[in-house]
């Protein structure tokens, strides 16, 4: 989900740190007979009588576990938080509090809606460039891709958006990325095991139709292959997806 609170302000060229960032972490269990094992997280502004004295960040873990599987299902459960963490922490990076502010000027900050103003980072406007250059490839213009991102980043904000534009959205793919390779080093199997098994289940719930599945993986390998070029990725699914 979106985070909502502001990155770290940017003044010229010093970057403005606060002195304190203050963050707490929650973790709720759920208990569900039958339930594969799933994790989630939420982020933004702690609202609670606390936050008006000291305001914080405060981000929810929530685990989704099988009661009858214990303690067998601990690997797996430890396996998931891995992904949805180190997934949140990406996204801190992008636009919380740990993000670094881009320079607004007059013309940019006149042509972005004002949500999307103050979620602006420098990693942010790292990733819009790279992905023009991975996935336009100059068989799109750079007006229709401008159109294309525009749109994936709406939709990005909207409860009734695809789950495929949700997933390749500028904020989301690098989250998913990072997230499938801390996984994947826990289970100490090769990136595209999570990021399979993650995908397919989209699919066989009906989230995601095949095409879709195929496009999503195609995306995420290729931002892989970019941003962690020594991920151990099985040779097939390069061949397929790369």
């Amino acid at each position: 989900m979106p985070i909502g609170w502001h990155p770290i302000p940017f003044s010229g060229k010093e970057q403005q740190v606060p002195d304190q960032k203050r963050f707490r972490l929650k973790l709720r269990v759920h208990r569900q007979r039958g339930a594969d094992v799933d994790a989630w997280a939420e982020t933004g502004e702690a609202v609670d009588g606390l936050a008006h004295r000291v305001p914080h960040m405060e981000v929810i873990l929530h685990i989704l576990f099988d009661p009858d599987r214990i303690p067998s299902c601990y690997f797996d459960v430890a396996a998931v938080l891995h992904q949805t963490v180190r997934h949140e922490i990406e996204h801190l990076l992008d636009e919380g509090l740990l993000a670094l502010g881009g320079p607004t000027t007059r013309k940019n900050q006149q042509r972005m809606p004002s949500q999307e103003r103050w979620q602006r980072s420098i990693r942010l406007q790292h990733w819009h460039r790279m992905r023009a250059k991975l996935f336009a490839r100059g068989k799109i213009t750079q007006r229709k891709w401008r159109h294309l991102e525009r749109r994936l980043a709406a939709s990005n904000l909207l409860t009734s958006c695809s789950t495929l534009d949700y997933m390749v959205s500028a904020k989301e793919l690098h989250p998913f990325v990072k997230g499938f390779q801390a996984e994947a080093r826990y289970r100490k199997v090769s990136w595209d095991t999570p990021m399979h098994e993650y995908v397919d289940s989209m699919w066989e719930s009906g989230k995601m139709t095949k095409d879709e599945a195929a496009a999503a993986k195609t995306m995420l390998v290729q931002w892989a292959v970019r941003v962690i070029p020594f991920a151990p990725i099985a040779d097939e699914t390069l061949a397929q997806y790369l």
